[in-house]
C-alpha cells in the first residue's frame, strides 16, 4: 500500500490488469453486438431467427431494447406458427410489453399461448394452465389448468421448469376433487399435438 491507503502498482501488474479490463471490454462488446447473419435470416422469413431477433430486442441483448421493435419481430414469426414465438408474444401480451389496448392483452395472451400449447410447448401449457386457473382472459378452469399444468410436466426436459410445474400443479390440486384430476388426467392422456390430430 502506498501513503494515504492508496494501492501502489508495479508496471508488471498494471499491465497485467489492464489486459485483463480489455479483454473483458472486448468480450462485452462482442456479445453486445447483434450477429449480422440472424438479421439477414429473419428478413429473410426464419421464424426461429425473427422470434431470436424479437427476443434479443426485448432484452437489450446486441441491441438497444425496444419493446415495440421486439413485438414486430417476434409477431412475424409467430403468426408463421413458430411455437416458441407465440409463446412470446402470448407473454408480451400478457405483461403488457409492446402492445395497447390493455383491456384486450389477457385474450390475446391465452390465444397465442393456446396456439403453442396445441403444438406441444411446455412453457405455453403451463401459460395457459394460469389463465385457465386464474380466468385471465379465457373462462375459468381449473380442470383445464391442471390438464395443461400435466401435459408440461410430461413435456418438459428442463428440471427446473419440470419442479415448477410440478408444484403449481400439484398447489392447484389441493383446491381439486379427486374426480376433477382424474378427469384433468384422462383429457391429458387423450390430449395429443396439433400435426398427430
Amino acid at each position: 500500500m502506498g501513503r494515504g491507503g492508496s494501492l501502489s502498482l508495479n508496471s508488471g501488474t498494471r499491465l497485467v490488469l489492464s489486459a485483463i479490463v480489455l479483454t473483458a471490454w472486448a468480450a462485452a462488446v462482442g456479445a453486445a453486438q447483434l450477429p449480422e447473419e440472424l438479421t439477414a435470416r429473419a428478413e429473410q422469413g426464419d421464424p426461429a431467427a425473427q422470434n431470436e431477433l424479437g427476443s434479443r430486442y426485448y432484452a437489450g441483448r446486441g441491441v438497444e431494447k425496444d419493446e415495440v421493435e421486439a413485438l414486430r419481430w417476434v409477431r412475424l414469426s409467430a403468426e408463421q406458427g413458430y411455437g416458441p414465438a407465440q409463446y412470446n408474444l402470448g407473454l408480451m401480451y400478457f405483461r403488457n410489453r409492446g402492445v395497447e389496448g390493455a383491456s384486450e392483452n389477457d385474450e390475446a395472451a391465452a390465444r397465442w399461448y393456446r396456439l403453442a400449447a396445441d403444438q406441444g410447448y411446455p412453457p405455453a401449457q403451463a401459460g395457459l394452465a394460469y389463465m385457465y386457473e386464474y380466468g385471465a382472459g379465457i373462462e375459468k378452469d381449473e380442470v383445464a389448468a391442471y390438464m395443461w399444468l400435466e401435459l408440461a410436466v410430461a413435456g418438459t426436459t428442463a428440471d427446473f421448469s419440470k419442479r415448477l410445474f410440478s408444484a403449481k400443479r400439484d398447489e392447484l390440486a389441493e383446491r381439486l376433487t379427486a374426480d376433477q384430476i382424474a378427469e384433468a388426467e384422462r383429457r391429458a392422456a387423450e390430449w395429443k399435438p396439433v400435426g398427430e390430430r
